[in-house]
């Protein structure tokens, strides 16, 4: 059953003081997932931005508290999540990948067997194996006649939000290119391909990373330059994580891999984005188009140089003017008013644990060899007591073999916990149905809702909050920690004036609030529900 929200042309909404008329619809709808995107980045660079981010902020409602509902924060569930409403843990989206106990091997979110990938004949990705629509979706249902594009540096990211019927869905397939699978075309648009030879992206690698501003601002703004923690690419005349960065010391192919994690890569999938609104006409005519744009840089960058990185600063600021070509085109060519605007994120990140540290928290990195003897360990005693082939670890989650009983379960728990509690950094060792059956705080409700009774690891490590799974160098995410679930989420039109609201609210409201604010009936079953539209 379908709700369906049927309005006089004359009506207006009223959104928290944001007015958007019915009789003003939007012909288009960009939607903009900024990868490990930071409610804190964007208040704290706040006075720097003079593009996009400006431009969404002065005409848009700001949600300052936004936040995943869900325990393992990273992309595939948080793409899931922002634009189908439903928490990622009933439809079994746990993982970016997870090991499948009935295939008796890992499984990737996005997985297509029975579709190859068009650069290199490898299995294709797509939604066919999600059972459910997202926003899309609904938009096309209503109106068949609707275009929906979704373009991303990566698959999962690109993939979830372009749902189960898009015209398009692109990525980055690190070979030098943009690609998709055959779910989705016999072979490669022609305007994709020129556009991407255009890039000559194997060239960017002579090119230099250096800052947009004077390194004054930047010192300013942010901590030091040169922090221990970052990751440098070169170590070819030793550890110096600063800028400039050259590119020419690292292999071609390494390169290729990570373009699309730079500042660059966010640059070619907003040029694909305004190609393919050409292309498919999106916004000239009486129906509603979807343009997913999902930017990776930041995620990349966060992980190797950490949130608060003279590095991760200058990504915002050339996000912000990347942002503000993209809009000052729109508005010039579709109309002001005529396009809407949709900011949020799949996920925040945590400190470096090293700058982390000086500022006073207890933080770490769990390290590898720790852990991987402590895991050895456990595995060897739980083999001599209960039987080889027993348990099986993937990532740091542990899997029971399915023909345990009872009571071999049960000691096999006894023995993970017993030893994996004295790993430095992890904060407790969960089995699936504990998770269950836990309380109603709001960190316990997190980590439930990414819980499927079936697929999920019957043990998952839990790490203390400021503490790190990346051992070596950098930074990361996919805790139910506040720093990994809040995320921005903006809605900006030309023409209104913009405001910031405080409630709290979930992830999975945002699929179902834009459907709302377009006309668009959405399914019943939700997670999410729109936000009020009145005070």
């Amino acid at each position: 059953m379908k709700k369906w929200f049927l309005m006089p042309l004359a009506a207006a909404f009223f959104f928290y003081g944001f007015k958007i008329k019915s009789i003003d619809k939007p012909k288009l709808v960009v939607f903009i997932s900024v990868d490990q995107g930071m409610p804190s980045l964007l208040k704290k660079y706040d006075h720097l931005f003079y593009g996009g981010l400006r431009w969404l902020m002065d005409h848009g409602i700001q949600f300052e508290n936004v936040f995943h509902n869900h325990g393992h924060t990273v992309t595939g569930p948080g793409h899931y999540s922002i634009v189908s409403g439903r928490y990622p843990g009933k439809e079994g989206i746990i993982a970016n990948e997870w090991y499948d106990r009935n295939l008796n091997r890992v499984w990737y979110c996005v997985e297509d067997t029975t579709s190859i990938e068009l650069s290199d004949s490898s299995t294709g990705r797509s939604y066919k194996n999600i059972n459910v629509t997202a926003l899309g979706d609904w938009l096309k249902e209503s109106t068949p006649n609707s275009k929906i594009v979704s373009i991303s540096g990566k698959d999962r990211a690109a993939v979830f939000m372009g749902g189960k019927n898009p015209n398009m869905v692109l990525w980055d397939d690190r070979m030098g290119s943009y690609t998709t699978s055959t779910y989705y075309a016999d072979s490669l648009p022609l305007w994709v391909k020129e556009e991407t030879k255009k890039r000559n992206i194997p060239a960017y690698r002579d090119s230099i990373w250096n800052r947009i501003l004077p390194e004054k601002i930047y010192n300013k703004n942010t901590r030091d330059d040169y922090t221990y923690g970052e990751a440098d690419y070169t170590m070819k005349n030793g550890y110096n994580p600063i800028f400039p960065i050259k590119f020419n010391e690292v292999e071609l192919s390494e390169f290729l891999g990570f373009y699309y994690s730079l500042p660059y890569g966010d640059e070619l999938t907003i040029q694909l984005g305004k190609k393919a609104i050409e292309i498919y006409e999106m916004g000239m005519d009486s129906y509603i188009d979807i343009l997913f744009l999902g930017l990776s840089a930041t995620d990349g960058i966060g992980h190797s140089f950490g949130p608060h990185s003279h590095e991760q600063m200058d990504n915002y600021l050339r996000l912000d003017k990347q942002l503000g070509i993209l809009i000052q085109s729109l508005e010039e060519s579709i109309g002001k008013g005529n396009v809407l605007y949709i900011l949020t994120s799949d996920h925040g990140a945590v400190d470096l644990p090293e700058y982390a540290q000086s500022q006073g928290k207890d933080a770490g990195r769990i390290q590898k060899a720790t852990r991987n003897a402590m895991y050895e360990s456990a595995l060897k005693e739980i083999e001599s007591k209960i039987g080889p082939n027993q348990v099986i670890q993937y990532g740091n989650n542990f899997y029971y073999n399915e023909k345990m009983g009872y009571f071999a379960k049960r000691r096999a728990t006894k023995i993970l916990k017993n030893t994996f509690l004295k790993i430095p950094g992890v904060s407790a060792v969960l089995t699936r149905e504990e998770i269950l059956r836990g309380g109603d705080s709001e960190l316990e409700i997190r980590l439930n809702n990414m819980i499927h009774p079936q697929k999920s690891p019957d043990v998952y490590l839990i790490p203390k909050k400021y503490w790190t799974w990346r051992y070596q160098a950098g930074s990361s995410h996919g805790t139910h920690y506040d720093y990994d679930a809040h995320v921005p989420f903006i809605i900006a039109k030309g023409g209104e004036k913009g405001k910031s609201i405080s409630k709290k609210v979930f992830s999975v409201d945002i699929a179902p609030t834009v459907a709302k604010l377009l006309g668009v009936p959405y399914p019943d079953d939700l997670d999410g529900k729109p936000i009020p539209i009145t005070n």
